[in-house]
């Protein structure tokens, strides 16, 4: 007992608080467990940026005529009830030759089209590379699919993890076990753009361009559990 007593003391003139004390408890028998699923899923949602640009040494012209056509397009896309519109960058910046101004200004606007019918926005892409270039077209899983596969996927790992655990606790003569910690986390491969870049210093007129040959392809959506563990013996 006196031992005990000199043993908080000095705990006590070092600055130790007790609380530090009854927290710093040994802990046996804590194992930690990983546990993953995942599933290969179809993209259901098709996406594509489509840009015009051009050039000239009246900037004021330059970019009326961008305006003209992009205005253009994004009015011939509203007409499509399925597919979702987003304008993105507007530039307007000088050109330089040989390090000094050449006296020409550049214009590009873009603008982005979102839609899970396929053959809508495959068809539209089509009419509005008359006067558009396409920059990119990729697949991608809408937020509700995600969702519900990544809700699916947490179901199954929940119920492996406790699978898991179940074994191991057998496995070392334990009566059961007890969870300390869980991390759950999800993560997918996206879908990659196809690049369709095609320059164009105006408006074209050529006629009405074929529609993309497009497959949607598919992504791989992985739930994961990392957590610890402790047996119990008693």
């Amino acid at each position: 007992m006196k031992k005990v007593k000199l043993f908080l003391l000095l705990c006590l003139l070092g600055g130790v608080p007790l609380s530090a004390l009854a927290n710093d408890t040994l802990t046996y028998d804590r194992i930690n467990l990983d546990v993953t699923a995942s599933e290969k899923i179809d993209n259901d949602t098709l996406t594509a940026i489509l840009y015009f640009q051009r050039q000239g040494r009246n900037s004021a012209d330059v970019a009326d005529k961008v305006n003209q056509v992009i205005s253009w397009g994004l009015e011939r896309a509203r007409q499509e009830q399925n597919v979702k519109i987003q304008t993105l960058d507007y530039q307007t910046q000088p050109l330089y030759e040989n390090g000094k101004l050449s006296g020409i200004w550049q214009v590009r606007q873009s603008f982005r089209l979102e839609s899970k019918s396929v053959a809508s926005l495959s068809a539209l892409l089509g009419e509005l590379q008359e006067k558009l270039a396409i920059q990119h077209i990729g697949y991608q899983l809408s937020v509700d699919k995600r969702r519900q596969a990544e809700d699916a996927l947490t179901q199954t790992v929940i119920a492996r993890f406790k699978q898991k655990a179940e074994l191991v606790a057998r496995q070392f003569n334990a009566n059961d076990f007890r969870i300390v910690s869980l991390n759950i986390s999800s993560s997918g491969s996206r879908g990659r753009p196809m690049p369709m870049m095609r320059a164009m210093g105006g408006v074209m007129e050529s006629s009405i361009a074929s529609a993309p040959a497009l497959e949607a392809g598919e992504q791989t959506v992985q739930v994961g559990i990392n957590g610890v563990i402790e047996l119990v013996r008693e």
